[in-house]
């Protein structure tokens, strides 16, 4: 913030003796930090060396942010930051007693190391419960303490006892004077994990139990090190401190070392990790006082907003410094949206963002979006890239919520694995995390399959699935194909045999990770999405901050030396539900921010956005550490208070966070949720004008992108004026020519010529299949796409395969042997889920009991089995004279008790005719009995006609197994009228153009056509 006049109450405070300690309170906005960062300059200004003052904050991002304004203030050189975090400042002095004592210097254990500890020693509970007495109560079994919920209450849970100077020995006499049995076992829990830490290799400490060392090492110790040096101590948001922080400023204090604490305890938002408005309340009580009541940041109705939130903040600690609304009038400053849905809210805050920055000229790192918790700013961040804001995310997630993390690391578990414990689904992540995008995943494992088909002769086929692990074994067999999807396959196999080599070698995680890194590609391609522009570099660079990430973990993992291999940091990972405590590159300055409240500490921004306010997730009212009774700790012995005044509590927390996110915005407030029949807006929205629905313009992104479409649209609206129709073409001639994406008309749908005029028929003979005239006929579009290769097939179809195959191969009624026929050829089927797998083996099952219910009905009425399948082939009259043929295969040739040949053809769909009218002129049962006529079946010449019919296993009578639709033979005129079809569906089938019945096909949603994606309306259109 730019330096500015100083009023009346931040003069009082700078103009305080340099040895003075006191606390300064004040609400948002008064200008606290300033206040400090002047009281910096001034103090030096009177002689006092730099590396005499030291201000400390709550986090390192708010220090680093600090430290360099603090820089720039004083103006000079200075030999360390000006600014530290208070876990840094108890670092440094617990490191200079140490070495000072001639001891090895200590470490930081990190959040995600500590997490995994806890992780393993947990694991070998559950193991070493199978053969002996659990120290853990029946209600907390093995499943519960295999969550990461659980390890994040248990870590919550012993912090709070290094903070209330607890070990292990009291917290059992606690539990058992408590009567808290979960209390003695962790008690007994929190003996095994010292002795874990005990035995790494450095001397390790975690965040709280580092504060509580520094106090008593201030309190005993001789000066040094930095305390030689220290004559005043500074506190930036000292309502985040936990107690143990109070007590190392209080330890300061008594060394004579000046205090002077600033804060405001009703944006604190600690709350759940012991930093409650108390500690700040101790940390006045005693000393001077001091009210910061000016205001320098917001409107004045922004001001009244967040004093009617802390109005309903309990009075616990100081409150001197609260406002009293102003009564000032409604500005538009201050905006709330009840939007019908999520994505009608991604879009009404990326409208409002970049109207802020293109309309108004806010740069984007002068705006942030602030959400509840991090699973929203997650999704958040992702909505509004996808919309054209470009965004910074900051708040911690864990390592293995980023896809690009997951997919490096479980390549490593797959080399340390046999390809008999490969999944599926691990197999398809190891190839699309190497690049290999859907499309040219089906495109590979087709190749496989048609390559196997050749070769496999009468043997059956693999599936597709096993085919890709084999590639991913055997990376030659990607190699033959000689496809670039292959040669990305094979990369991806030689990377796994590189890794089995380094395995055995006892490789380090970290050479593990730049293995798969380089040898996958991941290392050139990357680099080079990262930079361009849009949504997909903005994605890359954030991966290829996550994969940096990762690196330094494994980095650290090395350093520790705390016994474990490489592959159980690598499954700590993936098992980990605690974010990187890292100090990470600032955001972008061309970014928005998208932030937890904890996460603004020290912010502010013109334009804040406050999104995801429902009822039920702010204010969230569920009470913390309920599992373990955190929350007893700090009163054992005392009576307990009631579920309402514990509920309160919460209730002020969840107000403090409200209050922190509406008080970040100088400029611009918005606020916003969701209103549908789900869920609603939060009871927090009284505080706020009404709430408006989405504005007309929300629907236009306010981009490039969104203005081609806006003008397009005109452009095909029906009923649209001629004059928007020019304004709208000019307009786009414009951004043509400055080379935006889609304003090009050549760059448009339907618009482009055709790639070629040939026809789809080849010279020569026609071949017809009896199948597919049907199709040609309904329609004409559906037919060509198949043709041309647009038929990918689906499961159903896979599944009517398999029920042919068995009905040819097997010569009995037998329902056993049809299953077994079935069952032998299932692994060539490809589910994408294990119920929908489950699912279609039910279906199947049943359709094997109808057929076989047909058969064994046949075979009772004295019929007999001509041929299964037989091919044929017969010619058919040819207006062009180039030929044309008929040729397909049928399911099977009867005859019946009659003494007459039926032709059956297998159904095993849902939607197929099922009465003798409806398939009267079927062309597929036509096309069979034009083959008998001619001949063409040679194990029924000779022999007379009965006709045709269909075999229907899945009839719309509930009370029919079966149905079996007969066609009559044929006569002179049937025989004529099918002909002249043949002959039309031929002229088609030699056109250049294929017509779509749109009204009577294409638009059906029950017709599942390959020619719905060719009807869909046009871009230009949308």
């Amino acid at each position: 913030m730019p330096a500015a006049t100083p009023d009346l109450a931040q003069r009082r405070v700078l103009e305080l003796p340099r040895d003075a300690s006191g606390v300064v309170v004040g609400a948002a906005g008064s200008g606290k930090t300033e206040t400090i960062v002047q009281r910096v300059r001034r103090l030096v200004a009177d002689g006092l060396p730099p590396d005499g003052i030291l201000v400390l904050t709550p986090t390192r991002h708010t220090a680093t942010a600090l430290r360099d304004r603090l820089a720039m203030t004083v103006n000079v050189a200075t030999r360390g930051a000006l600014a530290r975090s208070l876990s840094a400042f108890a670092f440094a002095v617990v490191r200079a007693a140490v070495v000072h004592e001639g001891a090895n210097p200590p470490q930081l254990l990190t959040g995600p190391d500590e997490d995994q500890i806890l992780h393993d020693l947990l694991d070998g509970d559950a193991a070493d419960e199978a053969d002996a007495p659990s120290r853990w109560p029946a209600w907390i079994g093995p499943d519960i303490r295999a969550t990461g919920a659980f390890r994040a209450e248990l870590r919550a849970f012993l912090a709070e006892c290094l903070t209330l100077g607890i070990d292990a020995e009291r917290l059992a006499d606690l539990g058992v004077a408590e009567d808290r049995e979960a209390w003695s076992a962790v008690a007994s829990f929190a003996l095994d994990y010292q002795r874990v830490r005990a035995s790494m290799r450095a001397d390790h400490r975690d965040a709280a139990g580092l504060v509580r060392e520094a106090v008593a090492r201030m309190r005993e110790a001789p000066a040094g090190g930095i305390l030689e040096r220290l004559r005043v101590l500074i506190v930036d948001d000292a309502q985040e401190l936990t107690a143990g922080g109070v007590e190392l400023l209080e330890a300061c204090r008594a060394r004579g070392i000046a205090v002077l604490a600033f804060g405001d305890p009703d944006v604190g938002s600690g709350g759940f990790r012991g930093a409650g408005p108390e500690n700040f309340a101790r940390l006045a009580a005693g000393t001077a006082l001091h009210v910061l009541d000016g205001a320098h940041r917001g409107t004045g109705f922004q001001r009244d907003v967040l004093a009617a939130v802390t109005a309903r903040i309990g009075a616990t600690g100081v409150v001197d410094h609260r406002r009293a609304p102003q009564g000032a009038a409604a500005d538009g400053s201050v905006r709330a949206h009840a939007l019908r849905s999520v994505s009608e809210e991604a879009d009404t805050i990326a409208r409002f963002l970049r109207e802020r920055h293109v309309h108004d000229g806010v740069a984007w790192h002068e705006c942030a979006v602030i959400a509840h918790d991090t699973r929203q700013v997650a999704a958040l961040e992702g909505d509004l890239a996808a919309r054209d804001v470009p965004t910074a995310g900051t708040a911690g997630r864990p390592l293995a919520d980023r896809r690009a993390v997951r997919d490096l690391v479980q390549l490593v578990l797959m080399a340390a694995q046999t390809r008999n414990l490969w999944s599926p689904e691990a197999v398809t992540a190891a190839l699309t995390g190497a690049g290999i995008d859907p499309v040219a995943l089906r495109r590979l494992r087709a190749t496989l399959r048609h390559d196997a088909a050749r070769s496999a002769g009468d043997e059956p086929i693999a599936s597709g699935a096993e085919l890709l692990a084999s590639g991913l074994e055997h990376p030659i067999e990607f190699e033959t194909l000689d496809i670039r999807e292959g040669r990305r396959a094979a990369r991806v196999g030689r990377a796994i045999a590189r890794l089995r080599e380094q395995l055995a070698d006892d490789a380090t995680a970290h050479e593990l990770l730049w293995t798969v890194w380089e040898e996958t590609g991941r290392s050139r391609d990357w680099p080079q999405t990262a930079a361009g522009h849009g949504p997909v570099a903005e994605q890359a660079r954030r991966d290829i901050d996550a994969v940096v990430a990762l690196f330094q973990a494994a980095k650290r993992h090395g350093e520790r030396g705390d016994g474990t291999g490489p592959l159980a940091f690598i499954r700590g990972i993936l098992d980990s539900d605690v974010a990187e405590d890292r100090l990470a590159v600032p955001p972008p300055g061309a970014a928005v921010r998208v932030l937890t409240p904890a996460a603004a500490l020290g912010t502010e921004f013109d334009t804040v956005v406050v999104a995801g306010v429902q009822d039920g997730v702010w204010p969230n009212l569920r009470t913390r550490g309920s599992l373990l009774d955190t929350w007893r700790l700090a009163s054992a012995g005392e009576p307990v208070p009631d579920a309402v005044d514990r509920r309160r509590a919460v209730l002020h927390d969840e107000l403090r966070l409200f209050a922190r996110a509406v008080s970040r915005a100088r400029c611009r407030l918005l606020v916003t949720a969701v209103a549908d029949d789900d869920t609603g807006p939060s009871g927090l929205f009284e505080f706020l004008p009404p709430a408006l629905p989405a504005p007309a313009e929300a629907a236009h992104p306010l981009s490039l992108r969104g203005l081609v479409a806006a003008h397009r649209r005109t452009l095909t609206t029906p009923g649209t004026s001629d004059a928007e129709r020019d304004a709208a073409a000019g307009q786009l001639r414009l951004l043509a020519e400055a080379g935006a994406d889609g304003a090009d008309p050549e760059q448009w749908y339907g618009v482009a010529d055709p790639s070629s005029p040939a026809t789809v028929a080849q010279a020569g003979t026609l071949s017809v299949s009896p199948s597919r005239v049907q199709t040609l006929e309904v329609c004409p579009l559906d037919w060509v796409i198949g043709e041309l290769g647009g038929d990918a097939g689906s499961t159903v179809a896979g599944v009517g395969t398999l029920v042919h195959s068995a009905l040819e191969v097997t010569d009995t009624a037998d329902e056993y042997r049809l299953w077994a026929a079935v069952e032998a050829r299932w692994g060539e089927l490809e589910f994408e889920a294990g119920w929908r797998e489950r699912a279609e083996k039910a279906r199947t099952r049943d359709l094997v009991r109808r057929l076989a219910a047909y058969l064994r009905d046949f075979d009772a009425a004295g019929g007999t089995l001509l041929s299964a399948e037989p091919r044929f082939s017969v010619p058919i009259p040819d207006p062009d004279g180039a030929g044309v043929t008929l040729n397909g295969f049928i399911d099977r040739v009867e005859h019946d008790g009659d003494g007459t040949v039926v032709i059956v053809d297998l159904k095993t769909g849902k939607r197929e005719p099922q009465t003798d009218a409806k398939v009267a002129d079927h062309p597929q049962l036509a096309s069979y009995q034009l083959a008998f006529e001619a001949g063409a079946i040679p194990a029924a010449r000779g022999l007379a006609g009965g006709g045709a019919k269909l075999l229907v296993l899945r009839p719309t009578a509930a009370s029919k197994v079966y149905v079996t639709p007969r066609q009559p033979p044929f006569d002179d005129e049937t025989r004529r009228a099918f002909l002249e079809r043949l002959a039309a569906a031929v002229r088609v089938m030699r056109g250049e153009g294929f017509v779509a019945p749109f009204e009577q096909h294409c638009r059906d949603d029950h017709t599942y056509g390959l020619c719905r994606i060719h009807t869909v309306r046009a871009v230009s259109a949308t």
